[in-house]
């Protein structure tokens, strides 16, 4: 099995960055698994920066003064040519954000609450502020993730997601025996584009971690592991 998958069209067309996305077989956590992937992907990884997370929607800078500092927060973001970024999940959605024109990159860790507090938006903010990003250059990818197949929630919780945060005429759940289950690629999406990312940018590899276990780390299908899926970036 291999410690990692990329991205086809990020590999085709995008020639400055690394992206890889690790599967069951990896911990992100560990970094003597991390070791591994770094190595077979060529990434710096003594400069791989991560955040403390805590399902919020912090976006933390990473510049010379502060690479593999642990910070709390669910997003990173920089310009720095060998610095990989890195977030974990199990279920929650991870979000590449890449700049093209400003060759300047992020990545966001949206469970549902990221997700509801539109943390996306918040990194293409400061990438715009950072980085002097144009959204419409921006090429975002979403990773494996629980899709709304899986994502059983409260019906409070579609509510809270239709009403206040969307709030426009899309369904952003599905219902199935008269329970619910709640899109949050579908909202990441209308996050993204309501930032100002292209619609033809923005990629979904349609991946539920639920469904995919037998190659993803899942939260919910594999009671409650601590165990995480990788989402690496790198600016070569």
């Amino acid at each position: 099995m291999n410690n990692y998958i990329t991205v086809k069209e990020i590999e085709e067309n995008i020639d400055f960055v690394n992206l890889a996305i690790t599967l069951k077989n990896v911990d992100a956590k560990s970094r003597e698994d991390m070791k591994k992937v770094c190595e077979s992907k060529n990434i710096e990884i003594k400069n791989l920066t991560s955040n403390i997370q805590i399902h919020s929607d912090i976006v933390n800078v990473v510049n010379e003064n502060n690479i593999d500092e642990k910070i709390e927060g669910d997003a990173l973001v920089t310009n720095l040519k060998k610095v990989p970024l890195l977030i974990f999940t199990a279920d929650c959605v991870p979000i590449a954000i890449i700049d093209k024109k400003k060759k300047a990159i992020g990545l966001a860790h949206a469970g549902w609450r990221g997700t509801y507090d539109k943390i996306a938006e918040k990194t293409i903010e400061v990438m715009k502020k950072k980085y002097n990003t144009n959204p419409e250059d921006l090429v975002c990818v979403i990773g494996p993730s629980i899709g709304p197949c899986c994502y059983e929630v409260s019906k409070d919780l579609v509510e809270k997601f239709n009403t206040n945060l969307t709030n426009c005429d899309d369904k952003f759940y599905i219902i199935k025996e008269d329970k619910y289950y709640l899109d949050l690629w579908k909202v990441n999406e209308y996050v993204l584009k309501s930032s100002g990312v292209k619609e033809d940018n923005i990629i979904n590899l349609n991946l539920c971690t639920s469904c995919n276990c037998h190659k993803f780390h899942s939260y919910r299908k594999h009671d409650k592991t601590p165990q995480r899926i990788g989402m690496i970036l790198e600016i070569k």
